[in-house]
């Protein structure tokens, strides 16, 4: 007799340690989610169940079901179940079907079990007799045992009148599901970093407002459509919110800043311009933080000492650097892995003015005497002839 896998079990994270009113409104969120991407996806589900601890998900499609599930933010790993009635005889029955469908032969394994409700029989006797029933009886697995190190495992959580069998536990994204935290003004380019910031605050419960700064003239022509198709991945992980993109014109006041600025500063005004206009971007969105991409000495521009003259221009608004201290090799990895890094390779220029010769450790003061000469107005026009583009819509 075939398998059959009727359910996904999904489990999540420190949801679980919040308090009960907390717990009910962020799984609130985690099953809209989890239905509004089934829907999204095409894939049916008869019911979606939120049990203590567990969330399941009835469906015919169950691999599609886990992987769809996996990618939603909240949810920390998935597995495909068997689900039979939790009296020991079924379990043994299914445990057996299950192991014959999915098991190596000759290979070592364990059987992990645990249980919530009241039962004839404890996790311990189901570990020690779902195990002699596939040690003894599916001789032809010639399977050996190994409590710490097993090739293989079959897990078995009993809860109430049912109990659910699985061997692979799926990997999900992990974090807070979206919309448990308010809006943030993203900032994004076409490179590694900035992507990758707007990532990470988006798997804490962020919902993201994108801002990308146009440098035209002074960047490839193909840099705002990377950085709309950037965005959009980043996008794609978001249920239920509208996210917005917002491309701001930033040449005019590039244009400004070369007439009256030391060259080495170039970066430190551009900078500060930028987070300038993503103040504006964010008083509108109503947004709580403003998420820039940088990393602390990677650029001239990163140095501590510059970091504390660009944030000086903000002083309403937290600045968040979610890759402050983190290495290159680890946000590459990243990137690969949530479909950004693809970008890198089409080797575009975002921006021709960086100087040969950055400053490193500017001071406010130097900035605040160049400026008094720039015209801040160029700023408001800039932000006033933003482009929106809608990269999700909730409706």
């Amino acid at each position: 007799m075939p398998v059959e896998y009727t359910a996904v079990l999904l489990r999540y994270g420190e949801i679980g340690i919040k308090s009960k009113q907390t717990r009910r409104r962020m799984t609130g969120f985690l099953v809209k989610h989890i239905r509004l991407a089934l829907e999204e996806h095409n894939v049916p589900c008869s019911a979606i169940i939120d049990e203590w601890g567990r969330i399941f998900i009835e469906t015919d499609q169950v691999m599609e079901a886990a992987r769809v599930a996996s990618q939603i933010f909240g949810i920390v790993s998935v597995s495909p179940v068997v689900v039979t009635s939790s009296d020991m005889d079924s379990i043994l029955d299914a445990g057996e079907q299950l192991a014959l469908a999915e098991f190596e032969s000759g290979k070592s394994f364990a059987v992990r079990a645990r249980r919530i409700g009241t039962h004839e029989f404890s996790s311990q006797d189901v570990r020690e007799r779902l195990g002699e029933r596939l040690f003894e009886g599916v001789p032809q697995l010639e399977l050996t045992v190994d409590l710490k190190n097993p090739d293989q495992f079959i897990y078995v959580e009993v809860r109430d009148d049912k109990a659910y069998l699985f061997t692979r536990v799926i990997d999900g994204v992990g974090g807070m599901p979206t919309g448990t935290q308010g809006k943030v003004v993203c900032t994004v380019s076409t490179g590694l970093d900035s992507p990758i910031a707007a990532y990470k605050v988006m798997k804490r419960g962020c919902i993201p407002v994108f801002v990308y700064f146009d440098n035209s003239p002074y960047c490839d022509a193909v840099c705002t459509d990377i950085a709309i198709r950037q965005a959009q991945i980043l996008a794609n992980f978001i249920y239920g919110f509208d996210v917005k993109m917002y491309i701001v014109p930033h040449g005019p006041d590039l244009d400004d800043a070369i007439k009256h600025g030391p060259e080495k500063m170039m970066c430190i005004f551009c900078k500060r311009n930028m987070l300038r206009l993503a103040r504006e971007v964010a008083m509108r969105e109503g947004a709580d933080a403003i998420v820039t991409g940088e990393i602390i000495g990677e650029q001239a521009s990163q140095t501590t000492a510059n970091l504390k003259v660009i944030d000086s221009v903000v002083t309403d608004l937290p600045v968040l650097r979610p890759l402050a201290g983190d290495d290159k090799v680890d946000i590459t990895r990243l990137a690969q892995r949530i479909g950004t890094y693809q970008f890198a390779d089409e080797g575009v220029s975002c921006c021709t003015l960086a100087p040969q010769y950055p400053a490193i450790a500017s001071t406010k003061e130097a900035a605040l005497k160049a400026e008094t000469d720039m015209d801040m107005s160029i700023l408001k026009s800039e932000i006033d002839r933003a482009r929106i583009v809608i990269l999700r819509n909730s409706a």
